[in-house]
């Protein structure tokens, strides 16, 4: 009747710190460096059978990270709200979660966005509505509703993640 999820997973959310941590432009670029030549290695390696999976995981692995510098800089500006992007902290985070398997609810969503809920909501029907996410009713409570990509979403997200560069974002920021 109930799922129990692993001591693992809950402990996991239960012992999260905030921290926040500051980086130089330098130090950032080499992280990146590092994870990028960590991927290189990984898809010379298994090259043909894996490629996918690797530009997957890089791909999770940049949203992820995304959505860490959103929370350490919306502290930093939080009263300014000067950072906003909704629907695009809500494709983020759908991406990361589907890619691990879990079910994102409108209200998790909603907690992703970094934004009031009504706002948060206004963007989600904006998305269902342009077919970029699509809504699908739990079918053990038809009250509870889930949002997930569609493929053609999913793989956009990729490609802008696998494509774009991380200074233009630490710039910005």
């Amino acid at each position: 009747m109930f799922e129990i999820q692993s001591d693992l997973n809950i402990n996991d959310h239960i012992r999260t710190f905030e921290v926040p941590i500051k980086f130089t432009r330098k130090q950032l670029e080499n992280m990146l460096l590092a994870v990028q030549a960590d991927a290189d290695a990984a898809s010379d390696s298994d090259e043909a059978s894996n490629s996918a999976d690797v530009a997957t995981t890089l791909a999770v692995k940049k949203a992820t990270d995304l959505i860490e510098i959103t929370k350490r800089r919306s502290r930093l500006v939080s009263a300014a709200n000067l950072f906003a992007d909704p629907a695009w902290f809500i494709l983020l985070d759908l991406f990361v979660r589907q890619h691990s398997g879990l079910d994102t609810s409108v209200s998790s969503a909603c907690h992703a966005s970094f934004s009031p809920v009504t706002t948060a909501l206004r963007h989600i029907a904006i998305l269902t509505e342009r077919n970029i996410i699509v809504r699908r009713f739990d079918p053990r409570d038809q009250r509870r509703v889930y949002l997930e990509l569609t493929e053609e979403t999913r793989e956009e997200i990729q490609r802008i993640l696998l494509t774009d560069d991380y200074n233009d974002l630490v710039v910005g920021s």
